[in-house]
């Protein structure tokens, strides 16, 4: 047993160094230097994830959330609450938002485009900031500060990693948009994070068919029971095959393993994330009532 515990160990340290060597090759060819990050102009924020439990968030203390910094994301802007509540930052990391057709990214863009009447940074990967959706939104609205940052995903030693996630060139795997939020929270300057509306109860709305099809119920605090139906867990960037139950579970453990990432990040940047979701399945953070 001490054998293979010392090979797995000793196996580790070299995947990691590898795994080093490798993400600070994909800084140098992929990273902009000059990107940077507006700095925070209070002490905290409040990230709105568009979980089913954000509505009860919103219910419950609109004043305390509206009179506070807010960074909201993906299809935000295509609610009432957004022209309410005006979040000063707009976070998007799919692809979907940029290079999609659909009629919800084309109603996500054309609201953000035409209700934002205040000043507001979209922040998106370096990668999308040439595209025509969003240099269309900045020419029609002055409003509206396109802010890019560096996805890359930096994989290794972890004191390597944040030394890197500080400078901006590097982050986390983001496979959800609340981890790219919450990180870019913590490097906009915010000593204290609340995340609400990160319920994250997906496995809760799994459905297997008879033909072994795996199904999911997508859920956002906008919407309500009529509009939810099962639909086929596609794979990203194919719309013809749908996700295995091992490859789903797999991209959601990954999911909580990088807020376990972030929690410890959050330290080394001297920031609190409090998880102040009404309803969530996360477990990184400390979990605190507004």
């Amino acid at each position: 047993m001490a054998s293979e515990t010392t090979y797995k160990n000793f196996s580790k340290t070299i995947l990691q160094g590898i795994n080093t060597c490798l993400s600070i090759m994909k800084i140098v060819i992929k990273s902009k230097f000059k990107n940077k990050l507006p700095h925070a102009a209070s002490n905290s924020c409040y990230v709105l994830a568009n979980g089913p439990s954000l509505k009860q968030s919103l219910e419950k203390h609109y004043e305390k959330i509206s009179q506070s910094e807010l960074i909201c994301v993906n299809t935000f802007s295509i609610t009432n609450e957004y022209t309410q509540l005006k979040p000063k930052y707009y976070v998007m990391i799919d692809p979907f938002f940029w290079n999609g057709k659909t009629e919800v990214v084309i109603n996500t863009l054309k609201a953000i485009t035409e209700k934002t009447d205040w000043p507001m940074y979209l922040l998106v990967p370096q990668a999308a900031t040439k595209s025509a959706a969003f240099q269309s939104i900045v020419t029609k609205n002055k409003n509206v500060t396109l802010t890019p940052f560096n996805y890359t995903v930096f994989k290794g030693y972890e004191k390597v990693a944040f030394w890197f996630y500080r400078k901006n060139l590097a982050m986390p795997q983001s496979l959800n948009v609340a981890i790219t939020a919450i990180f870019l929270s913590i490097n906009l300057g915010f000593k204290e994070v609340y995340l609400l509306g990160a319920d994250h109860t997906w496995h809760e709305n799994l459905h297997m068919s008879d033909d072994n099809v795996l199904h999911t119920k997508v859920t956002h605090f906008y919407e309500n029971d009529q509009e939810i139906k099962y639909i086929p867990f596609l794979k990203a960037g194919n719309p013809n095959v749908t996700q295995k139950a091992h490859e789903f579970f797999d991209i959601w453990s990954r999911t909580f393993s990088a807020y376990m990432i972030l929690e410890r990040y959050s330290k080394f940047h001297h920031c609190k994330i409090y998880n102040a979701s009404e309803v969530s399945f996360i477990d990184a953070f400390t979990r605190k009532k507004l």
